[in-house]
């Protein structure tokens, strides 16, 4: 065979006629390639006579019912034209197939990039596609619905607007398998207890919210058997029809679907399950809880759960070393004990917490409090050596206790108390000694001393830098001034200018807009100085507005109210002693010699508005 001669064939496989040709005229079989020139195709059922079928009526095949049928065979017989390939084919990179892993879905990527629009583009990338096709021994033109007309459609776009993107074609599709389902309960919202420690697992409780979906009842469903383009069936396991018996409570809707009912919850709370039988509560009550039995409950402090947990005892907690509670509402009749974390929108503790307690209430009452507590509105009957950091906290009787909010009321103040406010404390009866009250300015988000610090030593590195340019500039002035006119000189003249003179120019000038840079930058520094200073002052004003009523009007020597003001930063600090009488303690800002001056501005009386947020609970 001549390296220009062609050898046109009847065969099945065109794989191994391509073998043939090699092996019998020596040419390395990468070298040989085919042209389709035509196929036929025919197929039969059972064992049946074949018969033959024309291309345009393949799509006989497109019917499922008709490609399902296990004794559905075809064969194809195609007319080829062997060639010796010199030039590489460019067609063939342009285009890859791409067939999924159940050999069900052939696509075919074409890179429109490499490839220039001419009238027979398409019937060349349909004769490569199916080319392609054959050497990887699939039969071609079955199963391939709108695949000539996407084909057509890809290249008349290319043709209108050539493109460089790279599209995917489906060439042919098989059927595949459907598989079977077994009827089975999946408790969706455990789920989430996939991200819960091994002490929050422990208790059992899960909250779910309104509208979440529980459960997911998975229908009884025998798959279908599928066939993939080699005509090979695909076949599916027998489900499991396993009747699973459960009921849900009117706190869920059941949702219907095709394959599967969901069972969505109408309200928020726990789910509970109870001889197959699925509720949603809100209620849980315990005799006692402790951390090897219950460990963390994390229900939420939204999910509408109330705990209530009695276990009055002088010798055991209610709540014992370790346990977490997380709830919406938590009721404690009894003690809580050490290394307990409880947090809750509302809560109430009748009884005395650990010095190692930590609490976390919205809204929380404790009546003996050694521990930490934190939250929005905090009542305490007595705080005894605890910490309290709440926006409102009112207080029976408070003994070495230490309290940060913005309102404090305090009916009786014992010894050994630390407070912090920013808006008003209040105290009832001052009895004891010792108990100091700061007033700071609250949340402040900037370090300011350290901003002022920063300002300072930038201003100080940039007036270093600023004094160093001013006296290479004015060293300098003169001489640049005669390069200058010197420049000038030969220019008029048509000569060049030196490279030292044009340096030294340059030099000159980007000294001086480093010198502009540098004042500019001087000024927005003082302009930031400035903007914090007046940031200070508006911070500054809420000592103003701040006080500490001394209800009784009745003083003990060695109680401290200091002011901490920011800018000056310093502390204006009142002591009391005995047989005083002033009941309003404040700041006041005076002026004498046009001097301003801040001193502690102390009355005989208070104005009745300051104490009216205690109105509901202690006033009448």
């Amino acid at each position: 065979m001549g390296l220009d001669e062609k050898i046109i064939s009847y065969t099945e496989d065109p794989n191994q006629e391509l073998l043939e040709v090699s092996s019998r005229t020596n040419i390395d079989l990468n070298e040989l390639d085919f042209k389709l020139l035509a196929f036929s195709t025919q197929y039969c059922f059972n064992d049946n006579q074949w018969e033959k079928i024309s291309e345009k009526d393949l799509s006989l095949f497109e019917k499922d019912e008709v490609f399902l049928k296990n004794d559905l065979k075809i064969k194809q017989e195609y007319k080829i034209e062997i060639f010796h390939r010199i030039n590489e084919d460019k067609l063939a990179h342009a285009v890859k197939l791409i067939a999924n892993k159940n050999l069900t879905k052939i696509v075919a990527q074409i890179d429109f990039s490499s490839l220039v629009f001419h009238e027979k583009l398409a019937l060349e990338l349909l004769q490569n596609i199916y080319k392609k096709m054959l050497k990887l021994r699939f039969l071609i033109g079955i199963r391939i619905f709108n695949f000539k007309k996407e084909l057509l459609s890809a290249c008349n776009k290319h043709k209108l607007n050539p493109s460089n993107q790279i599209v995917q074609i489906n060439v042919a599709r098989g059927i595949d398998p459907i598989q079977s389902q077994d009827e089975k309960l999946i408790l969706l919202y455990k789920e989430k207890a996939k991200n819960y420690t091994i002490d929050e697992k422990r208790s059992g409780i899960i909250a779910v919210d309104e509208n979440e979906v529980v459960l997911k009842h998975t229908k009884f469903k025998q798959g279908k058997e599928g066939k993939d383009l080699n005509l090979r069936v695909l076949k599916v396991l027998s489900a499991n029809e396993n009747k699973i018996k459960f009921t849900c409570s009117s706190a869920f809707k059941a949702v219907e679907n095709e394959d599967f009912t969901d069972y969505i919850a109408l309200k928020k709370g726990f789910v509970s399950e109870e001889s197959d039988r699925f509720d949603i509560n809100n209620l849980l009550e315990f005799n006692g809880v402790d951390f090897k039995n219950i460990g963390i409950i994390r229900a939420g402090i939204d999910k509408n759960v109330k705990i209530n947990i009695k276990f009055i005892s002088d010798m055991q907690d209610a709540v014992n070393s370790g346990v977490g509670i997380e709830c919406e509402e938590l009721n404690i009749a009894g003690s809580v004990g050490s290394n307990t974390h409880l947090k809750a929108t509302k809560m109430k503790i009748e009884g005395i917490t650990h010095s190692k307690a930590y609490i976390y209430a919205k809204e929380g009452y404790i009546k003996t409090h050694r521990g930490f507590a934190e939250g929005e509105i905090l009542n305490i009957d007595l705080l005894e050596g605890g910490t309290v950091k709440a926006k409102e906290v009112k207080i029976k009787k408070s003994l070495g206790g230490t309290i940060q909010a913005e309102k404090v009321y305090v009916e009786s103040l014992e010894n050994n108390n630390t407070c912090v406010f920013y808006d008003c404390a209040v105290v009832e009866n001052m009895k004891g000694q010792n108990n100091k009250f700061n007033i700071k300015v609250k949340s402040l988000d900037k370090d300011y001393d350290k901003e002022f610090l920063d300002i300072k030593n930038k201003i100080s590195t940039l007036n270093l830098k600023i004094n160093k340019l001013k006296h290479f500039i004015s060293s300098n002035k003169n001489s640049i001034l005669n390069i200058e006119k010197k420049a000038i000189q030969l220019k008029n003249q048509g000569q060049n200018i030196p490279p030292q003179y044009e340096k030294a120019l340059k030099e000159f000038s980007f000294q001086n807009r480093e010198l502009n840079k540098a004042i500019n930058e001087e000024k927005e520094l003082l302009e930031l100085k400035k903007q914090l200073h007046s940031e200070l002052v508006v911070l500054e004003q809420s000592l103003f507005e701040a006080k500490f009523i001394n209800k009784s009007g009745k003083w003990n020597d060695m109680n401290e109210i200091k002011f901490s003001l920011i800018e000056p930063k310093k502390d204006i600090l009142y002591s009391s002693f005995s047989n005083e009488s002033a009941k309003f303690i404040g700041l006041q800002k005076n002026t004498e010699n046009n001097q301003e001056f801040i001193e502690i501005n102390k009355k005989l009386d208070y104005d009745k508005k300051d104490t009216e947020w205690l109105l509901p609970s202690k006033e009448s």
